[in-house]
């Protein structure tokens, strides 16, 4: 009975001190400059249907893909995505979200990908537009962007987001 009992509290103790242990992913020191809960504001263009524009100001999540890189997380999809209004309606264009790329030395964006694969299944892939000024203010902890959607049979662009990310908190 004192064995099962012994057994019990060592299993009991080693159970609480693993719960109470944060994993190396959780801490602060993990996530990049740009990492956070963000308010994306600005415009759309669809070259093939013009009823598809920003839906206005919406949440959205920057988690840290790896040290200079982030993946954009809608927070009304749930998943990586971004918002759109059809007629005015919500809806979101499929299999497309951004990851972008940063110069840590600059906090300008280099880069940006389809986090679905750059195309995507569905033939989506995303541009940086360097007429953008494509760069993050560490003191405000706002991003202004420009890129395009591209897609698979459409000639030119397809979409067109001039955007700027206003940095709400830690997320």
């Amino acid at each position: 009975m004192k064995l099962r009992l012994v057994l019990f509290l060592s299993a009991a103790s080693l159970l609480l001190y693993a719960c109470s242990k944060k994993s190396s992913t959780d801490t602060a020191s993990t996530l990049n400059p740009w990492d956070g809960k963000y308010r994306i504001e600005g415009t759309l263009t669809d070259a093939v249907n013009a009823t598809y524009t920003n839906p206005g100001p919406k949440e959205y999540l920057l988690e840290t893909a790896s040290p200079a890189q982030i993946k954009l997380i809608s927070k009304d999809l749930g998943i990586p995505g971004h918002v759109i209004s059809i007629g005015g309606s919500l809806s979101y264009y499929s299999q497309f979200a951004l990851i972008v790329n940063f110069d840590p030395a600059t906090n300008k964006i280099t880069s940006v990908s389809n986090s679905y694969g750059q195309p995507s299944a569905n033939g989506r892939t995303a541009v940086l537009d360097p007429s953008g000024v494509n760069t993050w203010d560490p003191v405000t902890k706002n991003i202004k962007i420009k890129y395009w959607l591209d897609e698979t049979g459409v000639a030119g662009h397809r979409g067109s987001f001039n955007e700027t990310w206003f940095y709400i908190g830690a997320r």
